[in-house]
This record gives C-alpha cells, sequence and structure tokens, in this order.
C-alpha cells in the first residue's frame, strides 16, 4: 500500500542517483524509483533499502525483469518518481497479474484495506493466523508471498476459509499442496485484507472453470457494457492497454464496482484513478474484453493447514517475563507519545495476546505492528534499538 511519495516528476538530468542511493539505503526505504521515458517505464524495486529487481514496462505494454545491479539511469529526457510502500505493492509489479483466465483471483492482490501489513512468516504461526482471522469475521483474503513471487491466497468469508488460489493457477487442494511446497519462513511474507462485499463473491469464485471469454469484438465500452446489462451477467469488462487495466464488475448486470491498476499497482486515489480509467477507454489501441463470471452463491468452508511452518519459526517460543514486555511497552510510548499507551491496548486486544502471558513470537509480532504506526524513521529506528537491548532476540 502507497504510503508517500518522497519526490515526483524530478528531471533525471538533474537527479543524482548516488544521493538517492545513499538516502533509500539510511532511512531503509522499501519502495521504488519510476523513471518515465517516452518509449518505456524503469521501475528499480527496493526492499528495506537495497535494490532488488528492475522492471521495465514497455510502450507496447510489454515487460522485462531484471537483477538492480542492471540498472542505469539513461542520458535521455526522463522523469524520475521515488515512492515508499510495502513489499506487496513490489511484488504486485514484479509479478504483473492482469490475465483472469490464467491469473483468476489472483489479479485482486494486492487489492483491499490492509489490517495486517506485510509480516515475515518467521515472526508468526500461520494456522493460528487464519483462527485469528475467524475470530474477526474476516470478510477479505490472506496473501502469501516472496519478495518476488506471490504464491497462494486464501479468501475468507465471515472468518471462515471459503477458497484458496495457488500461484501456479491451481485451486483448493492443489492450492494448498503448491502454497506447503513454496513456502520458505525466513524467506516469505502475509498481509491481510478485507474486501467490499460485492467485491469478495467475485474474489472467491473467480477459478480456471468458473471464468469464461464471451465471443465477440467490443469497439466501444459502452457496446459491452450495453451486453452485459441486458442479458443480466455477472461478469468482468477488461479494458486494458499501455499496461494500464481496468476491471469493471457487474452482478447480474448491475455495475458494482470499477478497479484500476497501472502497471501492477492498484490506484485507489480518486482523481488519478478516474484519470488512468479515462485514458486507458480512449488509448486507440486498447482492448475491450468481456468475462463471464459463474459465481459461486454459498461458498462452503474449507480446512487449510498450513504444513511445516511451526518447525521452521526462527525464534523460541518462550515466555517473555512480564517486567520486561512492560519495558518495551514503555518504550514504545515514549517514542509514539501520547497516543502509545491506546495503541498498544488496540495492538494486543486485535491480536488477542495478554501483557502477562506474551511468548516471544507473540511479542515479536507486536514489535512488527507497532514499528510501523511510528510516524518518526528516527523514534521508529529508536524504539527498535530500545527492544534490542531489552530482548536481544526479537530484533
Amino acid at each position: 500500500m502507497i504510503k508517500r511519495v518522497l519526490f515526483k516528476d524530478l528531471d533525471v538530468n538533474v537527479m543524482n542517483i548516488s544521493k538517492v542511493y545513499d538516502e533509500v539505503r539510511r532511512k531503509e526505504v522499501t519502495g521504488f524509483l519510476r523513471i518515465v521515458y517516452w518509449s518505456k517505464d524503469d521501475y528499480l524495486l527496493f526492499n528495506r533499502g537495497t535494490p532488488y529487481k528492475v522492471v521495465t514496462f514497455k510502450a507496447d505494454g510489454s515487460r522485462s525483469v531484471s537483477d538492480a545491479e542492471k540498472f542505469v539511469v539513461e542520458k535521455k529526457e526522463g522523469t524520475a518518481t521515488l515512492v515508499e510502500t510495502t513489499i506487496d505493492d513490489l511484488v504486485g509489479i514484479v509479478e504483473d497479474r492482469h490475465s483472469l483466465l490464467h491469473d483468476g483471483s489472483l489479479i485482486f492482490f494486492p487489492y483491499g484495506l490492509p489490517i495486517q501489513e506485510p509480516v515475515s512468516i518467521s515472526f508468526l504461526d500461520i494456522n493460528k493466523e487464519f483462527l485469528l482471522a475467524q475470530r474477526s469475521h474476516l470478510d477479505g483474503y490472506v496473501a502469501l508471498y516472496t519478495e518476488e513471487n506471490l504464491f497462494g491466497i486464501v479468501v475468507f468469508q465471515a472468518g471462515f476459509p471459503v477458497a484458496v488460489f495457488g500461484g501456479d493457477g491451481s485451486f483448493g487442494d492443489s492450492a494448498v499442496t503448491y502454497i506447503n511446497a513454496n513456502l520458505i519462513p525466513a524467506k516469505s511474507f502475509m498481509s491481510m485484507y478485507t474486501l467490499e462485499p460485492e467485491i469478495l463473491s467475485f474474489v472467491y469464485s473467480m477459478h480456471s472453470d468458473n471464468v469464461r471469454e464471451i465471443d465477440g469484438e467490443f469497439k466501444t465500452y459502452e457496446e459491452a457494457e450495453k451486453l452485459v446489462v441486458e442479458e443480466k451477467k455477472n461478469a468482468i469488462v477488461v479494458t486494458d492497454g499501455e499496461g494500464i487495466h481496468r476491471y469493471d464488475m457487474f452482478f447480474r448486470g448491475q455495475h458494482v464496482d470499477r478497479l484500476v491498476k497501472e502497471k501492477g499497482v492498484f490506484v485507489n486515489a480518486g482523481e488519478e484513478k478516474e484519470k488512468l480509467a479515462t485514458k486507458v477507454e480512449n488509448l486507440p489501441d486498447r482492448t475491450i474484453t468481456i468475462y463471464d463470471i459463474s459465481l459461486i452463491e454459498k461458498p462452503k468452508p474449507l480446512e487449510v493447514i498450513i504444513e511445516g511452518v511451526e518447525e521452521e519459526v526462527v525464534v523460541s517460543d518462550n515466555e517473555v517475563p512480564l517486567d520486561k514486555v512492560m519495558e518495551i511497552k514503555s518504550a514504545f510510548i515514549k517514542e509514539m507519545g501520547p497516543l502509545g499507551k491506546l495503541i498498544w491496548e488496540k495492538t494486543l486486544s486485535e491480536l488477542g495476546f495478554k501483557e502477562s502471558s506474551m511468548s516471544t513470537n507473540h511479542l515479536k509480532i507486536v514489535v512488527e505492528k507497532l514499528r510501523r504506526e511510528i510516524p518518526e524513521e528516527e523514534a521508529t529506528r529508536e524504539f527498535l534499538r530500545q527492544v534490542e537491548d531489552i530482548l536481544p532476540d526479537i530484533i
């Protein structure tokens, strides 16, 4: 989820790339540097200050991925924008999943309201996280991925898992098998999102057997919309061109929502979203495709077990003495300010943890969540330094 733009549309001929690298490294930025040339866009991706991939989108919509060591700022006209975001957005850029027939519900990643921002799976027990989703009556999904690849999502309705999609296009038990084969806790992340009810029904329904492309050539969006409305279809009309994908969703012929994705990143800001939606519709070489979706009316709860996670957790699960927990609480309140106590209590309540019975794993999850609440970077670093002094195994 994009947090902030550090600079925007800077002329590449005046940008000092060495200083950009230094600042990104010093502040441990997770995000991307986007350079827009006439014929292509280059995305240099950073994870906690370290550049790791370059994704290039050409004007015709084709893309390529290379190692960061090959990145160069070309000596020609262009503009640069530096954005701080979270690792899930970067995975979206690397993968750029947009094909309803091939990717199905994976096209929605990482759309939604994050209720758990990306956290290393080394810090938690996924199966207990699913129980937390049940207690909170989650309508949404849990995503599992590395810094480069999405290998699965588990979709929840009213807190129960109702669909599983693997990164290879698999569904159900096959998807669970794929996830278990690819999940390495030390290299993997998890995040959790809530979705609007009208979108949720599409997300848990869109495996390959339930998605069918409608034959026909549609010259305008209005022509495609008319067909869907007249036939009262459950459908998604996809308008795409130049790396922009617009998804218009219909339930029984009624338009329910519109999502816009640019080069793997969902655009949620109203003005920018509308601008891109209009742009792609008016491109001379854009395509318009209707996909009929067989929506599942009453999905059945599934049993989803992620294997081998507990054995590979990299920290001990010993109970932390209460005085140590309180020291960490005090350190957070000191760096966070007046709202610190309220945020601490709210975080523990959401996770179902208690100060008097906190395990090492629990406390590590809490620290990971709290560090994201502190607005000042120096205060965040100071908080983590104090935590490391109190309990070295936590950081």
